[in-house]
């Protein structure tokens, strides 16, 4: 019996294994972008980073695997994210982030 089209719909892919890690640089996969609201996966491999930048509006991260050091520097304020946890990022306000170790997460915004 084939799937209906609310089972097809409510399948919950693994997310981590989307992406894959590359030594070049940071990997990203749009898994949504409704208009109002874009989800985005990314991969980043150890020491890979995304220098200081700000989002035009508020966006929650979401660690999957691996671990990041997290920085609002005009905050002066520096955290380490492990799997599970979750981090709310403020529009506007200036953010970075370093891969610890392989790390894979997924930004909604």
């Amino acid at each position: 019996m084939a799937p209906s089209h609310l089972q097809a719909q409510l399948q919950l892919p693994d997310l981590a294994g989307q992406l894959a890690f590359s030594s070049e640089r940071f990997q990203s996969k749009i898994l949504s972008d409704q208009g109002f609201q874009k989800v985005i996966l990314f991969a980043f491999s150890e020491g890979q980073e995304l220098k200081t930048h700000t989002t035009p509006i508020n966006a929650l991260l979401l660690v999957l695997e691996g671990e990041c050091s997290f920085t609002f520097p005009e905050e002066g304020m520096e955290k380490t994210l492990k799997p599970g946890q979750i981090i709310q990022i403020p529009a506007k306000v200036p953010h970075s982030l370093k891969a610890l170790s392989n790390f894979k997460m997924v930004l909604i915004k």
